[in-house]
């Protein structure tokens, strides 16, 4: 992905065409990976007891009845299950909806996809489709539902953001995107916006939606393996807030060039979106669990938005000097996630195919009609 991604950024010309292949394999691969591995990612196993349970115990009448789960994993869980298939295949589901949603719309929007994959690879990929697959899911859709917000076509928007709020909750606050994108923005008014986040923080405006969050409480999405993901947030907590400045530093830097010299119309609706990832983090910052997961829909942009920052760099230095700087970063989120990794087995990648796997483990045996 780094070398594709370098030729890219290295041609002057576009060169989709050449790359498109590789670029089909490399979705293919990952699309593969997050389908039969085992025993690795946060949640693997809460979403393997899920589906012993959603077959179990959980009625066909009952599954839109279920407030506790959304109803497409209780619906994709017994359709395999009836059809006695092991707990990879669910996975596997899962996969074939987010990965080709997001490379899709990575292909089509991102004036390099190579650039935009190898960002989602190294900072997404394992936090989602290997990890919390249902909001990997629900994130494909909010992306690909993008393209109605460039359109302008509302009723297809609503249905791919309702689409993804019944494979996850947290979709809803992605509702407000379409008009959000479509909102001129200044760079002054976006730092104020992100300032008042800030402020207001402490005075924990989560609360003031009353019980629309309920049901990402910390009991309903959370599991044990969650809390490595928030041992890394924490452990890296002034780390994490350097980079997210300089992130937004970059930005607010190149904006007022980009905003009157980008040909690209998608920077400025992409811009927004990301600024309101960055409003929510920082407003929901007096709960860990909100402003981490809550806002990721937003931030599934952000790697768009760079390669549309590196393709209109003022020049071919700051071209070259921003992207290597981004990789580089890559690169060194990959060595510090490496201990948390760790935890989460990914340092020992098992299969399907692994001589220790029994597949009849897997496999539903008890069904509640």
């Amino acid at each position: 992905m780094t070398y594709f991604s370098y030729l890219e950024v290295s041609n002057n010309n576009s060169i989709k065409t050449y790359t498109k292949i590789p670029y089909i394999i490399s979705a293919i691969i990952l699309t593969i990976f997050a389908g039969i591995r085992v025993a690795q990612g946060a949640d693997y196993w809460t979403y393997f007891q899920l589906y012993i349970v959603s077959n179990q115990y959980i009625k066909w009448n009952e599954i839109w009845e279920n407030t506790n789960l959304e109803p497409s994993y209780i619906l994709i869980s017994k359709v395999l299950g009836s059809w006695r298939m092991p707990f990879f295949t669910l996975l596997l589901t899962y996969a074939c909806i987010a990965i080709p949603l997001k490379t899709f719309t990575f292909y089509k929007i991102s004036p390099y996809p190579f650039f935009t994959l190898l960002f989602y690879y190294m900072s997404y990929f394992f936090f989602q489709e290997m990890g919390h697959i249902r909001q990997g899911v629900s994130i494909a859709f909010c992306l690909f539902s993008y393209q109605f917000i460039a359109q302008k076509k509302l009723f297809y928007y609503l249905f791919f953001v309702l689409l993804g709020y019944y494979f996850h909750k947290a979709t809803i606050i992605f509702l407000p995107a379409y008009w959000i994108a479509n909102m001129n923005i200044s760079t002054i008014q976006s730092m104020l916006l992100i300032g008042l986040s800030i402020i207001i923080s402490p005075f924990q405006p989560y609360n003031w939606f009353g019980d629309l969050f309920n049901s990402l409480s910390e009991k309903d999405m959370v599991s044990s393996a969650f809390n490595s993901y928030q041992s890394l947030e924490e452990a890296g907590f002034s780390i994490t807030d350097i980079v997210k400045i300089i992130f937004l530093a970059i930005i607010f830097i190149s904006d007022k060039y980009n905003v009157h010299t980008n040909p690209d119309k998608n920077y400025m609706k992409i811009r927004n979106l990301v600024v309101v990832y960055y409003c929510i983090y920082y407003a929901f910052r007096e709960n860990i669990i909100f402003s981490v997961r809550l806002p990721v829909c937003y931030d599934a942009f952000f790697g768009i938005l760079l390669a549309i920052m590196i393709k209109n760099s003022k020049s071919t230095f700051s071209k070259y000097l921003l992207y290597s700087c981004i990789v580089i970063y890559l690169y060194l989120f990959s060595i510090r996630f490496w201990e948390n990794a760790q935890k989460l087995g990914f340092d020992r990648f098992n299969t399907i195919f692994s001589e220790n796997y029994n597949n009849t483990y897997f496999i539903p045996y008890k069904f509640a009609d």
